[in-house]
């Protein structure tokens, strides 16, 4: 999308350090993923193919946050695709929505090494708050009018519902985790489908379309 608003060279400035301190945030806390991983102290060689077998639920929750920090990363660049400006409440909502993203790797480790419902109901706090924080700063954002001028309601539209089904479901599970744990677990497996056929039944824009 291209536009003929002309930004200041300052915003353009900051909001350049505010994505590059973003994006290496993101990095961290997804490389710190792998390190939750790591064979039992002591383990034999014989014992290995066993020993890796049953870190699955690791892997499991290696993958699940993986890919959620993913997702997050891409709301947030679609987000910073259309934000044209900065204030200090953006900058303080970018950063308490980064605070959640950097605690992921610690409520991960806990949950892969504590199988209980406390540890679920701790990481899906964890992953709730990043989403519903990334929501707010879509919201802060164009209200404030710091996006495109040509950014149209259907976009705005499009952004709230989107960038509220996953901390939605993992809000959900909260719930869900008291009754089973696992079964909460396993729930989060079905929030990328849950994306599309929320944008299909609301008829929503592709996010790469031109606005």
């Amino acid at each position: 999308m291209e536009s003929n608003e002309r930004i200041s060279p300052n915003h353009e400035k900051i909001l350049g350090r505010l994505l590059s301190l973003s994006d290496g945030i993101f990095a961290f806390a997804i490389t710190l993923l792998i390190l939750n991983i790591v064979l039992p102290y002591g383990t034999s060689r014989a014992d290995v193919p066993q020993a890796l077998l049953e870190l699955w639920p690791k892997y499991l929750a290696f993958l699940i946050s993986f890919v959620v920090i993913g997702l997050y990363w891409i709301v947030h660049v679609r987000q910073f695709r259309v934000i044209r400006k900065y204030d200090t409440g953006l900058l303080w909502l970018n950063l308490l929505f980064l605070m959640f993203i950097v605690l992921i790797p610690f409520s991960t480790g806990v949950l892969s090494d504590f199988e209980e419902t406390a540890s679920v109901v701790l990481y899906a706090a964890n992953m709730a708050c990043a989403g519903f924080t990334a929501t707010g700063l879509w919201i802060y954002a164009t209200r404030r009018k710091l996006v495109d001028a040509k950014l149209g309601p259907a976009w705005v539209r499009r952004g709230i519902i989107m960038n509220l089904i996953a901390p939605g479901w993992f809000a959900l599970s909260i719930g869900l985790a008291f009754i089973n744990a696992n079964l909460a677990v396993y729930s989060w497996l079905l929030i990328g489908v849950a994306h599309r056929v929320v944008a299909w039944i609301f008829k929503l824009p592709k996010p790469d379309e031109d606005i």
